[in-house]
């Protein structure tokens, strides 16, 4: 029988659901049992040679390329090659290029290329290389090396819409790999396949064909108790669009029926879609009462229209949005958004205009700034496109690797016709400083106050404030000037990762590992959050200072403010195990949590948290670091930033 290998690396524990999707498929066919022994899947980032020692006599050598295992992959497969040379290489995954004219003379070691969705293409290379001379070119979707030169054959339709694939979970697939005594695995759960959507800096519509095909219920209901049973404890949903149909919100029910049954799973993280509907609420509704949501994504990427007209993104409205955000804020649902910066025709007004529109809406908890990043078969890599909007790119390192690990790689968007480097930089120091002041809350209800009075909206109070902050010698201000220096070493450096930037400055790993010297994915919005909270009361004092410049008057109950908004915040030395009390003169507990009028009435606020985060999962603990920082600002990834950083509404007590 001929021995099949199949790599899908990641840093994180993911269950291997692409190798259990081909599997179940091809099993279908007696032959391909009878003639192929499937080797348990190799999901862990080792260094190169001790992966390749575990590969024995292979048949066969699969690879699943994203982004964050090409290089490492290639590298596996190219030792693999040179040792068993009659060894047939298959990749495949969204790493792979449509355009494979050069990839065989880049890559000599791999055989085929399988583009798009893999189920059918993998399962006749199968029945092929049962031959000794299999004949390649009748098998659709498909690129084989001949001599180097790239063949490519025809393309075809994939699944049928009723995607007829054995579930790999009820078939046993993934029984050794959850049995193995490791921690807690991620899950990876499909329901439907498919995105109507067709924006132009992700490859998911265009690989997708545009349609939506849907598993049978029965084998989803199946897959639930399975995943209950095995006591997954985190769920992930790779569908695009959950809740694009109506049945999802049953999905969503099943799920918490399991939850309440067997306790598992405990969290569940959702690609919504795109556009929020009455379905998403419902199914954000339902997994939030039995704390097991992330979080609800209200998708923007910008707020532009001319922006999001580029991109091919389909724009809701921000009077929808507001009310989309209004709906969920009265049932207590987190919500977040995500802005990318760099994408066509976006300006350096147009992005800060568009942060601080969704301030104005309500998005308070939980803004993310991502870099844009290009794909390989995404509409926005193609020549054309980048032409069209002046896209300059560098190709940066991903992370820093692991001991005798590969560096893996990843194209940054910097510059476009409308956004000069140095607008880049300074929009992602606003971004990084939204994330640490405003969602991070250091400066949320102030600034929340002045622009609700019309003293000073928020687009003056942030890009204002960023400018003091900078040309200030205060101590609190220093690592906004330290990132604003290190953005541009990024820039500059070509070594200097996209992930781990901050790993590579000593005297940030030096500071941030007083915290958890274990803890790697550090974002920049964490290290100001954290350098501002060791010098809070210098923070303060200079924040009141700013106001003054501002034209703002430090009357009483702006000094009342002041003192609320920093008691509010979570601090190292808070001893949960009493509590605290703070008395004030205004009612602002109220007024920021309770839609109240404001009124001069002296309150005194007990502060009585003991765990933070979305599923009260983090416990506090006075003076213990690594307590703190989870428990302050969440783990690294994945991440939330909802019920952090401040004490909680829903634990303080009016005495």
């Amino acid at each position: 029988m001929k021995s099949i290998y199949f790599l899908s690396l990641n840093a994180l524990q993911f269950i291997p659901y692409t190798y259990g999707l081909l599997q179940s498929y091809a099993r279908q066919d007696q032959r391909i049992v009878e003639s192929y022994i499937w080797q348990e899947p190799l999901t862990r980032i080792e260094a190169v040679k001790t992966t390749v020692v575990k590969i024995n006599a292979p048949d066969i050598l699969c690879a699943s390329c994203y982004v964050w295992n090409h290089n490492q992959q290639s590298a596996i497969a190219k030792k693999v090659k040179e040792k068993y040379p009659s060894c047939k290489v298959v990749f495949g995954g969204s790493h792979v290029p449509d355009a494979s004219d050069v990839f065989f003379t880049e890559h000599p070691y791999v055989d085929v290329l399988v583009h798009g969705e893999g189920e059918i293409p993998f399962y006749n290379l199968l029945l092929a290389f049962l031959d000794d001379h299999p004949k390649l070119d009748h098998i659709p979707n498909i690129s084989y090396n001949d001599k180097l030169l790239a063949i490519k054959t025809q393309t075809a339709p994939g699944l049928t819409n009723d995607l007829p694939v054995p579930s790999p979970f009820l078939n046993g697939a993934f029984e050794n790999f959850l049995s193995d005594g490791g921690l807690n695995k991620i899950g990876l759960w499909e329901t439907n396949r498919g995105c109507p959507y067709g924006c132009s800096f992700c490859d998911w519509g265009v690989r997708s064909t545009n349609k939506i095909r849907r598993h049978d219920m029965e084998k989803i209901k199946g897959e639930i108790d399975y995943i209950a049973c095995h006591k997954i404890e985190d769920l992930y949903v790779t569908d695009c669009n959950f809740g694009i149909l109506k049945r999802d919100l049953e999905i969503a029910n099943l799920l918490v029926q399991a939850h309440k049954k067997y306790g598992y799973p405990k969290r569940v993280r959702i690609q919504f879609a795109k556009n929020s509907n009455d379905t998403v609420f419902e199914i954000s509704r339902l997994l939030h009462a039995n704390d097991m949501l992330w979080g609800t994504t209200l998708s923007m990427q910008s707020v532009d229209d001319n922006v999001l007209a580029a991109i091919n993104r389909r724009q809701i409205g921000t009077r929808n949005y507001r009310l989309l955000k209004d709906r969920y804020r009265k049932v207590g649902i987190p919500t977040y958004t995500e802005l990318i910066l760099g994408l066509p025709k976006e300006t350096r007004e147009s992005f800060i205009d568009g942060i601080c529109t969704l301030l104005d809406i309500g998005i308070h908890d939980d803004i993310r700034v991502y870099e844009l990043a290009l794909l390989p078969n995404a509409p926005l890599s193609q020549k054309i496109t980048r032409k069209k909007y002046g896209l300059k790119t560098k190709i940066k390192p991903l992370r820093i690797p692991a001991d005798h690990c590969e560096k893996e790689a990843v194209e940054i968007v910097f510059e476009t016709d409308a956004m000069p480097y140095k607008d880049w930089a300074y929009c992602f120091l606003f971004g990084e400083m939204i994330q640490a002041l405003h969602n991070g809350a250091y400066t949320r209800q102030i600034a929340i106050y002045l622009n609700n009075t019309g003293r000073m909206p928020y687009k003056r109070f942030y890009n204002n404030l960023l400018e003091f902050m900078l040309s200030s010698k205060a101590k609190s201000h220093a690592a906004v000037k330290r990132v604003m220096t290190l953005i541009d070493d990024y820039y500059h450096d070509p070594d200097m990762p996209q992930i781990h930037k901050i790993l590579t400055q000593p005297d940030m790993v030096s500071f941030l590992s007083s915290y958890n010297p274990k803890r790697k994915g550090w974002h920049l919005w964490a290290y100001l959050w954290l350098s501002i909270g060791e010098a809070r009361d210098d923070f303060y004092a200079t924040l009141r200072e700013f106001l003054v410049r501002e034209g703002i008057g430090i009357d009483q109950k702006i000094e009342d403010l002041l003192r609320y908004q920093k008691e509010l915040m979570l601090a190292l030395d808070y001893d949960p195990a009493k509590g605290k009390s703070v008395a004030y003169q205004f009612n602002w507990l109220d007024y920021f949590f309770n839609q109240k009028l404001l009124q001069e009435e002296l309150t005194t606020l007990r502060y009585t948290d003991t765990h933070m985060g979305i599923t009260n999962r983090y416990e506090l603990k006075k003076n213990v670091r690594n307590k703190f920082i989870n428990a302050a600002i969440g783990i690294s990834y994945p991440y939330t930033k909802f019920r952090h950083f401040i004490h909680q509404p829903d634990r303080t007590i009016k005495q």
